[in-house]
């Protein structure tokens, strides 16, 4: 299953394209999709940093929150399941 989520709107939801063809789920509300979208940038941003594990301790502080979010939204995925965020 490949799971897209893209910049579509707070409750916009996402698209999932599998075997069975092209999906819409149902996504989060107004204030969750905010924080996530600043959480993604904070982690895209701290790839640019140079200075040694400043990078790491800046993903590391939303990586927790990130992951759980995902978790939420991207429910009945497996371990072959392929996230793409784009922020």
């Amino acid at each position: 299953m490949y799971i897209v989520i893209g910049n579509i709107g707070s409750d916009a939801g996402y698209w999932v394209l599998d075997d069975t063809g092209l999906h819409h789920v149902g996504g989060w509300g107004t204030g969750e999709y905010a924080e996530f979208c600043a959480a993604v940038s904070i982690i895209s941003s701290a790839t640019k940093l140079r200075t040694p594990g400043l990078a790491d301790a800046a993903i590391k502080s939303v990586q927790s929150f990130v992951q759980t979010q995902l978790a939420k939204q991207v429910q009945g995925s497996g371990k072959d399941t392929v996230v793409v965020v784009l922020s």
